[in-house]
């Protein structure tokens, strides 16, 4: 097939499709090549897997494309379903009750992207290797890339799954990610007898933060503490041990069960986070592919976390761009590129819409938290209510099938 071939000569290599990034984009985008009968190589710039993030919500989308890299069942045993969600002020006793009517779990990410590693062929991912540098053949017009090794590589496709600050992305002219006045300290708690929250998404609003905890499994809890303030120099700390602080003391007023979860957590499993976006109304003439390269997962369409959709929409990219890929695999090796760049195009086609409306509504939530005007935050309920039939927690996104391999 003209995309799977491998060539190593002298300092420079040759592959059919190069993936930049091992997150879970960028891991599940070459097990659906895999799955096809594609071979590709995975740059990966940490020295293991990567985790940041300790846990992730996956939807009925999400555990759809699972289910067509063969790994959801493996998965689901890792994870109990949720049933809703609970959502309530801790000023009030008054809580807003979501039923969730499709599938939803929480997972940890070094479960998923542990998994989906494990069903790649050996020597498909080459950990800490970081792109530095990337150009076109002024001949074949395929992608040159150059990492921090010294090392180039040339690849008749070029993927990036390297989240919002995308190297690739970058490369295409997309424009940079924006930021929200907002800060999320997530993490991962384990009570080894046991937790007593009910298989629920519970939401508690606080001043100045937001907490969400999640339980995994029935000893596991996943929680996101998310503040619009932090103490001066805390905003780009990478010492859990700080971020955990930091948390807790902005906590006051919480109930003392969920504190416990915070006080208890696996420090190591803490991190700190900007909640960062791409601008909605640039997903409509941003140019996500130029030859044969492309991106996709949050290189492609960063979003806040306040639809749940983040990892869903990206596995959704790994199942349709290899589904597109496979098109050009003709058993030609003098296939021409306009062919792969045709594919690529569809690719594009397919998705720009269907991430379009997912962060437009992840946009508005998030413009509606961090609303400072009661005027503001009027008109935005009021868009909410046209474009998304009133509902901020609609669920219409996670009924979407993005089809098979």
């Amino acid at each position: 097939m003209a995309l799977t071939k491998r060539i190593a000569t002298g300092e420079e290599e040759f592959h059919g499709v190069l993936i930049v990034g091992g997150g879970i984009c960028g891991l599940a985008t070459a097990l659906a090549l895999h799955i096809k009968g594609i071979d590709s190589l995975v740059l990966e710039r940490a020295e293991s897997l990567r985790a940041t993030g300790a846990g992730i919500s996956l939807k009925a989308n999400g555990w759809r494309v699972l289910e067509q890299l063969k790994v959801s069942e493996e998965l689901r045993e890792l994870a109990v379903p949720l049933t809703g969600m609970d959502m309530k002020s801790i000023r009030s006793d008054k809580v807003i009750k979501v039923p969730y009517r499709n599938e939803c779990r929480c997972v940890k990410r070094s479960d998923l992207v542990g998994t989906l590693a494990r069903h790649l062929p050996a020597g498909s991912i080459r950990f800490g290797c970081q792109v530095e540098e990337i150009s076109l053949d002024p001949v074949t017009r395929y992608p040159i890339v150059s990492t921090s090794n010294g090392s180039t590589i040339r690849a008749k496709v070029l993927i990036g799954c390297d989240g919002a600050n995308s190297v690739v992305a970058k490369f295409l002219g997309l424009k940079p990610v924006r930021f929200l006045p907002l800060w999320a300290a997530r993490g991962l708690t384990t009570f080894q007898e046991g937790h007593s929250f009910r298989n629920k998404f519970l939401n508690l609003v606080g001043k100045g933060m937001t907490f969400r905890l999640v339980p995994i499994d029935d000893k596991t809890i996943y929680f996101s503490a998310i503040q619009s303030r932090l103490p001066k120099g805390c905003a780009d700390s990478r010492d859990p041990s700080l971020i955990w602080q930091v948390a807790l003391q902005a906590m006051q007023g919480y109930p003392e069960e969920i504190l416990d979860v915070v006080r208890s957590c696996e420090i190591e499993s803490v991190t700190l986070a900007q909640i960062c976006y791409r601008a909605p109304w640039n997903m409509l003439l941003q140019p996500f592919q130029e030859g044969t390269v492309t991106v996709a997962g949050d290189a492609m369409h960063a979003m806040g976390p306040f639809i749940g959709q983040g990892g869903s929409a990206s596995l959704e990219d790994a199942l349709v761009l290899a589904r597109c890929l496979a098109e050009t695999a003709t058993g030609d090796d003098q296939k021409p590129a306009r062919s792969v760049q045709e594919v690529l195009r569809s690719y594009v086609k397919q998705r720009r819409w269907r991430i379009l409306r997912l962060c437009v509504q992840a946009f508005l939530n998030g413009q509606l938290i961090v609303a400072s005007s009661n005027l503001k935050k009027v008109v935005l309920r009021a868009v909410v209510n046209v474009l998304f039939k009133g509902s901020t927690t609609s669920q219409w996104h996670d009924q979407y099938d993005c089809g098979s391999l």
